[in-house]
């Protein structure tokens, strides 16, 4: 291995590793700030609020969660022989100041200049400001999640380069073999994507399979960000329906740009606590082919109820539902994996082991509610309730989270050559986290059932007490992140490690 490519990876990762943990201190301040003022407590304006939970959503979910575990996806590599090459290392470069530009710009046009179009800013919204923020500030915050979707493509195309790369050891030349052959097509058909004279790593699979998914999912969202900028200053329009479709084109594989990179660190990560091979990983394989082709075409579950019952509703839920349920295989052929490795195992019990296992339970739970959304009956009640804050927020904070920060607790020491700072304060941190953001999504749930709405600055009387409930829960979730911040910072900062320690 190439002591110069590595090199490049560790920089690399501390640096997509630092701006991200940077990104989840503001955005959490914004998330508390206005869960808060819903409880009225510190009661916001509500242009005030609707621009926060802009700015938070896409900062914690783009910038922190997404960045991080990209971030992380050129470790994971480099730690498996696949080590960055120039044209992936100037994808690699190209997507950080991309990223950073764009959470930037989103920043400066949402608590700066007023944009509270919300962060997923349906179509036609942003052109309707009531009088909040200008033309201006809407083709500025159009750009800035354009320079973000941009950032995903380069990251997909610098992944792509990487993994079918020399350290694949394909017999294949043939760089579309080559790429299936990365994303586990071998296990299925060894003849015709034969490797020698290893197989492929199983955490190479999820990252070949997002990285060419979301380049599928991404460009039509970045046509319509650029008609959207074209809009802000001429006398243009599209059907609104057909943006909301290209969207959620984009709107839920942009979920598995945060898992599948996560799953690849529970793949790499938990045989190496568990002291074990993979479980199974042939039969997830398998999985893995239903998810490259299902993953992109499932955005219709978003718009279960939006067309007139009389028109294409009934075929588009039909052939959606199905189709969404066939992406729980994946999941759940993984946890399968993953909790026999561990189950009667000698397994290393740490801070960022036991961060993964419960990242898996939250995965697990998360997965389960996800299944009331996509159910047609049940999405009827749930649609449009903070029922689907609370299971967004259970699977990106909790399982997605709780991979990030295990992963930083595993990676971070060999990463600055430092030893970690506070192992219990690591631990602390890590079950705070678990038992109040499962308490605080639990609640969000609950609010749900009951019919409170989502996206209310001010919610109805009938569902304060529950908003007020939550403070406490939300205070301990903010102390306890600031342990995360502590050892990160303490870590990087702290003394190296003699090599002499280090044999030791």
């Amino acid at each position: 291995m190439s002591h110069e490519a590595r090199e490049l990876a560790r920089r690399l990762t501390l640096w997509y590793l630092a701006a991200s943990t940077l990104i989840l201190a503001a955005s959490g301040v914004l998330g508390s700030t206005i869960r808060m003022s819903q409880a009225d407590v510190g009661r916001l304006g509500d242009n005030t609020w609707y621009a926060l939970m802009t700015a938070h959503g896409l900062g914690a979910f783009i910038g922190w969660a997404a960045f991080a575990v990209m971030g992380f996806s050129w470790w994971v590599l480099d730690s498996m022989g696949f080590q960055l090459r120039r044209f992936g290392a100037s994808m690699a470069w190209l997507t950080f100041w991309l990223m950073v530009a764009g959470v930037a710009g989103v920043v400066v046009t949402t608590v700066f200049l007023g944009f509270a179009g919300s962060w997923v800013f349906l179509y036609p919204l942003p052109f309707f400001p009531a009088g909040q923020w200008g033309d201006v500030t809407t083709a500025l915050f159009l750009f800035s999640v354009l320079l973000a979707g941009l950032a995903i493509v380069t990251w997909c195309l610098g992944i792509l380069h990487t993994v079918v790369g020399p350290a694949l050891h394909a017999v294949s030349k043939n760089p579309v073999n080559r790429f299936f052959t990365a994303i586990g097509f071998g296990y299925l058909w060894p003849k015709r994507f034969a490797t020698n004279p290893e197989p492929v790593p199983y955490a190479l699979i999820p990252l070949g399979v997002i990285g060419l998914d979301m380049i599928v999912a991404t460009l039509p969202l970045a046509g319509l960000l650029v008609f959207m900028i074209v809009e802000s200053f001429a006398d243009v329009s599209v059907d609104p329906l057909l943006a909301k479709n290209i969207l959620w084109w984009f709107g839920h594989p942009v979920v598995y740009l945060l898992l599948f990179p996560a799953v690849a660190i529970y793949y790499f990560l938990i045989p190496k606590y568990a002291k074990r091979p993979l479980v199974a990983g042939n039969i997830i394989a398998l999985a893995w082919v239903i998810a490259v082709i299902a993953n992109v075409i499932v955005w219709a579950h978003h718009v279960y109820l939006d067309f007139p019952a009389d028109t294409i509703q009934p075929a588009i839920n039909l052939v959606m539902q199905p189709m969404t349920f066939s992406l729980t295989i994946p999941s759940a052929l993984s946890l399968y994996s993953l909790f026999f490795t561990i189950y009667r195992s000698d397994f290393e019990w740490n801070a960022a082991s036991t961060s993964l296992v419960l990242g898996l339970v939250s995965w697990l739970l998360a997965g389960l509610s996800g299944v009331v959304n996509a159910t047609i009956a049940f999405d009827a009640v749930v649609h449009n309730s903070l029922w689907i804050v609370g299971h967004f927020h259970h699977m990106a904070l909790l399982n997605i989270g709780l991979v990030i920060f295990g992963a930083t607790y595993h990676f971070l020491p060999e990463l600055t050559g430092r030893p970690l700072w506070s192992e219990t304060a690591a631990r602390w941190h890590v079950w705070l986290t678990f038992f109040a953001g499962t308490f605080n999504s639990a609640l969000w749930s609950w609010q749900g059932l009951e019919g409170a709405p989502r996206r209310f600055s001010v919610l109805p009387d009938a569902y304060e007490a529950l908003a007020v409930a939550a403070v406490p829960t939300v205070i301990v979730l903010a102390l306890a992140q600031i342990l995360f911040f502590l050892n990160v910072l303490l870590t990087m900062t702290g003394p190296r490690v003699r090599p002499a320690e280090a044999g030791a």
